[in-house]
């Protein structure tokens, strides 16, 4: 299921990671601990992250959402975390990227993306996350496992 995906990773060297607005901690905990991974195993490529502000979630590791240009997204990758519908995207920009993937756990509602991992056997975003970075042989840092773990938690209880 994430081989496309990962191939499409390694294809760009600017990456933009989006996720719901009014974020939840499967939305933080996934956007924050994907970032860590993507920096982990790709450290010469641009990671970043964008979006409303973190609200009650603000306690977590590393939420500060970074503000950037539009032109950022001209031969860049946007993924869109943890998002069912299109209209619930925490920053709309993602559709002028030249390439979009989706990591979401909820039940199909839309094609939003190219690439799509969609799969509802999950309790969350942040449980898709982690067996994509296994099935792909990439490292988690300690930062991205708790993140995760935190969203895991705070998603499903």
């Amino acid at each position: 299921m994430f081989t496309k995906i990962l191939e499409a990773i390694r294809e760009y060297d600017r990456i933009i990671i989006h996720r719901h607005g009014r974020p939840d901690g499967d939305a933080m905990g996934s956007q924050i601990g994907l970032k860590h991974i993507l920096k982990e195993n790709f450290p010469e490529k641009e990671i970043y992250v964008v979006g409303d502000e973190a609200g009650h979630y603000s306690f977590m590791d590393d939420t500060i959402m970074d503000e950037i240009d539009d032109s950022l997204y001209e031969g860049a990758l946007a993924i869109v975390l943890d998002c069912g519908s299109k209209h619930l995207i925490s920053d709309s920009r993602y559709e002028t990227a030249a390439s979009t993937i989706r990591f979401d756990h909820h039940i199909f509602a839309e094609k939003i993306c190219d690439l799509e991992a969609v799969d509802t056997s999950y309790e969350s975003c942040c449980g898709l996350i982690p067996q994509f970075a296994k099935e792909c042989n990439l490292a988690i840092p300690a930062i991205a496992a708790k993140s995760l773990y935190t969203g895991m938690a705070t998603d499903s209880g």
